[in-house]
């Protein structure tokens, strides 16, 4: 009887986690969708916003309007081949762009949606967030070394020296709110938030962290690392195809990411960017 008892308490126990283990797995391949699309869209977005702003055509000859515009890219981007150069390390020149692409994903599996969206919730936020945004960018300096192109490694020298100057910034920055909060979590900045938010507050900070954020996502005109006038492409130079597709996407997760977690901690926690998804609906009826 106590063996037949231990056996069916095993039995469930294992039957339980099975089922726990499929239910998160699902739910992390839905999530990587939806990111995915999101990001996708958000690209589209800002190539219909700068032909607006430029008074020219933007896409427009896939789907309706260009809607479907960013489909199109990323069929032809993963169905090119990879060349690998000769000079290149093979095993780090492969496995690089997958780890980066798996980096940013992982950004979203904490609950940076809110609590009932994460996969799994940490206490330590904010470190959990700077600690992948450092993996991202080491990511970035071992894909130009290991590229062995001169303006690829010269792109990686200049993502390390960003890196190590923006983080210890960043650091400080977001300790000064932390300190008020007496926590790194999310859940702790929204509850703080419920009626007075922290711009009010930290005002002159965010405008010193918006300037580093520029720094730190490689947008114009801050692209040290990718400087086309300089560097072709950066840290890129020798990737196409499927492999800068990731970094490619990389970049916006990057961008999309710094923007939700500085809505967290300045602007009233999740509920700020929430509704600003249908933005992307919206803007989309622009020629």
């Amino acid at each position: 009887m106590v063996f037949s008892f231990n056996v069916n308490f095993l039995f469930l126990k294992n039957k339980i986690f099975f089922l726990s283990f499929f239910n998160i797995l699902i739910y992390s391949i839905v999530l990587m969708l939806i990111v995915t699309l999101i990001i996708a869209s958000i690209t589209l977005l800002e190539r219909k916003l700068l032909s607006l702003v430029q008074r020219r055509v933007g896409p427009n000859f896939v789907g309706y309007k260009g809607r479907l515009q960013y489909l199109a890219d990323a069929l032809k981007l993963f169905l090119k081949g990879v060349a690998i150069p000769s000079g290149a390390n093979s095993f780090f020149f492969v496995t690089m762009p997958p780890l980066a692409g798996a980096v940013c994903y992982t950004f979203w599996m904490n609950s940076i949606w809110g609590p009932s969206l994460s996969i799994f919730d940490v206490e330590y936020n904010i470190v959990y967030a700077s600690l992948l945004s450092v993996l991202f960018g080491l990511c970035v300096m071992l894909t130009g070394y290991f590229s062995k192109n001169k303006y690829s490694v010269m792109a990686g020298l200049r993502a390390a020296i960003l890196m190590l100057n923006l983080e210890i910034f960043l650091g400080i920055v977001f300790l000064n709110v932390c300190f008020l909060v007496e926590s790194f979590s999310f859940s702790a900045f929204a509850v703080y938030q419920e009626i007075f938010w922290f711009i009010f507050i930290f005002f002159f900070l965010l405008s010193n962290i918006l300037l580093v954020f520029l720094l730190e996502v490689n947008r114009t005109p801050f692209d040290l690392a990718e400087a086309e006038s300089e560097l072709v492409t950066g840290y890129t130079t020798e990737y196409g195809g499927f492999y800068f597709a990731l970094f490619y996407l990389g970049e916006y997760f990057h961008l999309f990411f710094f923007s939700c977690l500085i809505s967290i901690v300045f602007f009233g926690s999740w509920e700020f960017f929430k509704p600003f998804f249908f933005l992307i609906i919206i803007l989309f009826k622009f020629k």
